[in-house]
């Protein structure tokens, strides 16, 4: 009785999971980074980001709120709904969503060392959004891709918009729009894409959900490979969408809202997290690519 008591109140010790993972990348080895969708003004006591470290016994994932130094006089962040590692850097991007074209439209770069994510620099939307769930950094040859999406939740079809990007000092190059059809079956709660993922050989991955936008649920997920970067004959980034997306994965009960791709010798390892309302939030493996 007291080995099992000792071990419940050691248990209580450890930070308990958060309620959502709406954005996530990969750090190193087990450890990934998390965002947190909290709102202003009524959740400013609610983390914005985690550090979250894969189990290594069955003690299950360990998340870690990280204490951020926000720029005033803005203060803290609202609703943000994605995050991107700038591939080859300790640099993050770390986006809000855009409040339904309201307010709060800026994307966060900060530096993630030692343990601890500092803001570097706060960057307005580079166009107009209302309410972006998705958003990836990729790479062709040295320069980087930014591309993100709306969530649009019950349209049949969301816009996809990229841009090349650079990070010293941050900075989009000019953008391109094209419209990504639902991969999944339409639905007054479909959501086209609730997050974005690019791997190191540039294949892009999009989740897609269905949200009854009740905290209960059901919720439904799926995850697709829609599509790539290549460089065109100048040498230009060039994203090229799949006529038909390629299903990785569907999952049924969960609200998919981050993807994390790992790279490892051999090949891609994907990762999904979940903003599930009032059944919380899990990181799960998905499937490794060469």
């Amino acid at each position: 009785m007291c080995v099992t008591l000792f071990g419940w109140l050691a248990l209580q010790d450890r930070p308990a999971p958060p309620t959502d993972a709406s954005g996530m990348a990969w750090i190193e080895g087990d450890t990934f980074l998390v965002v947190h969708d909290a709102k202003r003004p009524g959740e400013l006591a609610r983390p914005r980001a985690s550090r979250v470290q894969l189990p290594s016994s069955a003690e299950g994932v360990v998340w870690t709120p990280l204490e951020i130094s926000w720029p005033e006089p803005e203060g803290p962040s609202h609703d943000l709904e994605s995050m991107a590692r700038v591939s080859g850097t300790n640099t993050y991007l770390l986006a809000e969503s855009g409040d339904d074209g309201v307010e709060y439209r800026r994307i966060y770069a900060a530096e993630y060392e030692g343990g601890t994510l500092r803001i570097e620099s706060v960057i307005p939307w580079p166009i107009a959004i209302k309410n972006v769930e998705g958003m990836a950094v990729g790479r062709v040859g040295k320069q980087f891709v930014f591309v993100c999406a709306e969530r649009a939740h019950g349209r049949s079809h969301t816009e996809l918009a990229w841009a090349p990007f650079t990070l010293h000092p941050p900075a989009f190059g000019n953008f391109q729009k094209t419209y990504l059809p639902n991969p999944g079956p339409d639905s007054p709660d479909a959501r086209p894409v609730s997050a974005l993922e690019f791997d190191a050989k540039g294949r892009l991955y999009a989740a897609s959900t269905r949200d009854p936008e009740t905290e209960e649920g059901p919720f439904h997920s799926a995850v697709w490979d829609i599509g790539f970067l290549q460089a065109d004959v100048a040498g230009r980034p060039r994203l090229v969408l799949r006529k038909k997306p390629v299903t990785v994965a569907t999952l049924d009960g969960l609200k998919v809202e981050s993807l994390a791709v790992r790279e490892g010798p051999h090949g891609s390892e994907l990762f999904v997290g979940t903003d599930d309302e009032h059944y919380g939030a899990i990181i799960r493996p998905l499937l490794a690519r060469q």
